[in-house]
This record gives C-alpha cells, structure tokens and sequence, in this order.
C-alpha cells in the first residue's frame, strides 16, 4: 500500500466511524485514534523502508566505485589493499590528497588512487575534496556513470529532505483526536475488545 492508499483508508474508516450513530463520544474517539495511529504507524513504517532502500544503493555503488571487485584471496592484494587506505587516511589536505593521487595514477598504483578517491568522497561536501573524486572518474566511464548514479541519490540526512518526507509520509489525526494524546487514546479499552 503507498501513503496515497493509506491516507484513503483513514479517511474511510473515519467517515464510518463518524458515521455511527450508537457509538457514545469516548468509543468514537478512541475509535478514531486506533485508526490513526494505524495509519501514522504505516506511513513511518513506508518512509523508513524507502530510507533503507536509499542508504542501501547508497552502499552498493560505494562499493562498487571505491571497493575491490570481488573476493581476491591474494594476502598481498590484501595488504597492499589496506597499507594504500591507511596511507589516504594521512591525507589531511585536498592538495595534498590531489597531489598523491596524480603520483599514484601516474605510478599505475590503482589500489592507492582508489583509496584516495574514498578518502576524499568521505569529505565531498567540500568542494575542494569532490573535485578528487571527479578527477579519480575522469577517464573511467564505468566509474564515472556510478559516480553520476551516487549522486543522484537523494542525501537521507539533509534536513530539507527530511522535511519533505514528513509532508509526503505526514497524516492529520481526525477532528476529534489530539496527535499527541493519540497513542494513550487508541490503548483505552472498549466493550467487544478481546480480554488481554
């Protein structure tokens, strides 16, 4: 069900409700808050799932660009493998990064300029640092096309996104119910409900 088909759910089930007419108030507000704080906890349950999916892409094509490309049993690959991200992880300027990047791609040392690439992916919100990881895909159009595919990723900790998100997942509580007294509401007991 998508947040278009749960919100019409809601509404359906607070227009019978209302509807009723041998429903005393405090049944139909209880009533309505059970519906409610079914419908909210679904919509959150769908935001959560398609944060999930994002930060899931998110890691697949990290791995893709800046990970090895498959299971290498070679202790020496290895090594070199974690010898080139400790050495990116002593960069601490984007000259400096740049400077070694350009030695290690003229050097054909690919597991360094890899790992710089990384290095600097992990501060690209500064664009001195993003322009490493675009000078890493320049010349490498499979590379360069995850890169493209990352970036069209939305950034699930932008508080902008964030907001968007609770509109496009938000749902009203009913006339009649306080969102923040919704929960205690819906956990009133009513006659028919089965004895816990």
């Amino acid at each position: 069900m998508n947040a278009e088909e749960i919100r019409a759910q809601l509404d359906s089930k607070v227009q019978r409700i209302n509807s009723q007419r041998n429903l005393t108030g405090q049944a139909k507000q209880t009533m309505l808050a059970r519906a409610y704080v079914e419908a909210r906890d679904a919509l959150t349950q769908l935001r959560e799932q398609e944060v999930t999916q994002v930060a899931r892409e998110r890691q697949k094509l990290e791995r893709k660009l800046f990970g090895t490309t498959g299971f290498n049993p070679d202790p020496q690959m290895v090594i070199a493998r974690r010898d080139a991200a400790d050495r990116a992880a002593k960069l601490e300027t984007p000259a400096e990064a740049e400077k070694a990047m350009r030695r290690a791609e003229r050097d054909g040392d690919a597991s360094l300029a890899k790992a710089i690439a990384s290095r600097a992916a992990d501060w690209s919100g500064d664009p001195n640092w993003a322009a490493i990881v675009h000078q890493y895909v320049a010349d490498k159009p499979a590379e360069a096309e995850t890169l493209q595919a990352m970036q069209a990723l939305p950034n699930t900790e932008d508080v902008m996104w964030k907001m968007s998100k609770a509109m496009e997942y938000g749902v009203l509580a009913p006339d009649g119910v306080d969102m923040a007294m919704a929960d205690s509401i819906a956990r009133r007991p009513l006659d028919g409900d089965a004895a816990a």
